[in-house]
């Protein structure tokens, strides 16, 4: 797998949390845009 456009994020208090949620949904986002229809479907989006 490659991890070319991974970030590391470490968890120490130092970013506002909003930020570290903002962070996951953009994450989740553009996986599930990659996904076909029929996997999307799967998720009940």
């Amino acid at each position: 797998m490659s991890k070319r456009h991974w970030n590391t994020v470490v968890l120490d208090g130092s970013l506002p949390s909003s930020l570290v949620r903002e962070l996951i949904d953009h994450s989740y986002d553009l996986v599930v845009a990659g996904l076909t229809k029929a996997e999307r479907a799967k998720l009940n989006l």
